[in-house]
């Protein structure tokens, strides 16, 4: 979904115990809003919006964005998850503040409880704040907060743990608690009365499946031979979260190479993963975050046939599939599992992981996924229109004329593969192709700013800055414009030679 089309669904509501607008940033206002959506049911609160829904803006959105977030981590206790994002509608940007519903309540901010009714925020009454204490009181409760007996901390990852500080830190999404392991995780409430969590080791364990057999993810591709289906690659991943995300992209780096066509009419080739990975991956999310782990008869899998990918995990949706196209807030199932990926960088705007999916699948130009939800089960299934299971090349769709453009296309290719080639060594090939995909993007379109760029290539916070940074280093290309808001970035000469 276009972020103007967010906005337009967003006006056509009325304000609600979910939906605010404010015409102007005034901290306290946003700190007591924030506060009442996260004792409640979640929200969302759109800046720089008049009372009669007139499109005012918000000026200099960026540093207000960075500012706003680092508030309300300071202010709110206790910490909660908080998706401070800037949205461009027409000439204006206003500022969009995401929360699901706190899984800690009740929040505290400035001394005191908020609450949402109806429309309005308002200070908890002692009723109210009774009911949110017994509902922490249940939530204590849930599989991921059970201790995981016999658990000890040599069976944790450290590094992960630690790499996990070191990306929250970075990315100022946490308090600056100390870089010590014990500390983190009873600060995030995965180390309680001297036992690690259920959630921990889903998390951090080195090896979940010794302590949680349910945890392991099986990935397979299947093959129609000629005696029916055979397996080509069935693996079982026993790692923890971290380690399998890591281990199933590179499952479809094996398994969806560069599929390499002509587009319709106009032989502009593109290459790309047969599906798009942006997608993919808020699908794995997905079914990471919101598995039912605590089930026995707990699973995830993710199967690519010759001509669909599935991805089925254990868990009770609450939308049906037609609102899964729509902009939504929900409770995470695994609250606690939530916020640790969220803090790593995995989970980049609250409640938008279906609609990217739905975006990125239009953009490729692939039939739109499909979810079918059952009792116990959530399975969402991606479409192609090739066979898998190997790089196509030069595969055509009723090209019939341009083949100087096509020419110039690959040679451009060429010439940002080279250049990345000769500037930026010691890097993985996905790593190298994570970078032409950016610096293509910048070709393309010079001059953009770092969400227009990150919009178009489907890349984290984390990544995108990672990237930037090598391609400037490489000497690809340079910063102009005095301030981020208003500057962009450009080829530079270096690059510019090499296009030619």
């Amino acid at each position: 979904m276009k972020t103007e089309q967010l906005i337009k669904d967003l006006l056509k509501q009325d304000e609600s115990g979910q939906l605010d607008f404010k015409e102007v940033i005034r901290k306290d206002t946003i700190g007591k809003t924030i506060c009442g959506f996260l004792n409640n049911e979640g929200g969302q609160l759109l800046i720089g919006i008049a009372d009669n829904k007139e499109i005012k803006g918000i000026k200099d959105a960026d540093k207000w964005q960075f500012e706003i977030e680092q508030y309300l981590i300071k202010e709110l206790v206790p910490e909660a998850p908080v998706m401070v994002s800037v949205e461009n509608y027409g000439e204006k940007q206003l500022l969009l503040i995401k929360v699901w519903e706190g899984s800690k309540q009740p929040y505290i901010f400035n001394g005191s409880i908020y609450y949402r009714r109806n429309d309005r925020t308002i200070q908890a009454s002692s009723k109210e704040i009774s009911e949110l204490i017994h509902k922490r009181q249940e939530t204590e409760i849930h599989w991921e907060r059970q201790a995981a007996l016999g658990v000890e901390l040599e069976d944790l990852d450290l590094e992960e743990i630690k790499k996990t500080m070191d990306v929250a830190l970075s990315d100022n999404k946490m308090k600056n608690i100390k870089k010590e392991p014990l500390e983190f995780l009873s600060y995030y409430g995965l180390f309680q009365n001297g036992n690690f969590t259920n959630a921990a080791v889903v998390l951090f364990a080195k090896k979940p499946s010794r302590f949680i057999p349910q945890a392991r993810v099986r990935v397979a591709f299947l093959d129609h031979g000629k005696t029916g289906d055979v397996f080509k690659d069935d693996q079982l991943l026993e790692g923890n979260l971290f380690k399998n995300i890591e281990a199933i992209q590179q499952f479809f780096e094996k398994h969806l190479s560069f599929s390499r066509k002509f587009e319709n009419n106009n032989w502009k080739r593109t290459d790309d993963y047969v599906f798009p990975m942006a997608a993919l991956r808020e699908g794995v999310m997905n079914a990471l975050v919101h598995r039912e782990y605590g089930l026995v008869s707990s699973a995830l899998s993710i199967i690519i046939y010759n001509d669909k990918l599935e991805i089925t995990n254990s868990g009770k949706s609450p939308f049906k599939q037609s609102e899964l196209k729509k902009n939504h807030l929900s409770m995470p199932y695994n609250p606690d599992i939530a916020h640790i990926v969220f803090l790593r960088g995995y989970i980049e705007k609250i409640g938008r992981g279906t609609l990217k999916i739905i975006e990125a699948c239009k953009q490729a130009g692939i039939k739109a996924p499909v979810w079918e939800i059952g009792e116990q089960t959530v399975k969402l299934t991606f479409f192609s229109d090739v066979k898998l299971g190997g790089a196509v090349e030069g595969a055509t769709k009723g090209a019939s004329k341009g083949t100087t453009e096509g020419a110039n296309e690959v040679a451009v290719e060429g010439a940002i593969e080279g250049a990345i080639e000769g500037a930026i060594e010691g890097v993985t090939k996905g790593v190298k192709d994570k970078l032409a995909i950016l610096l293509s993007a910048i070709v393309s379109h010079e001059g953009n700013r770092v969400p227009e760029y990150k919009e178009a290539t489907g890349l984290s916070d984390s990544s995108m800055e990672r990237y930037i940074k090598q391609l400037k280093n490489g000497g690809l290309i340079e910063f102009r414009g005095e301030a981020a808001h208003t500057g962009g970035y450009y080829l530079t000469k270096k690059m510019k030679s090499k296009l030619k």
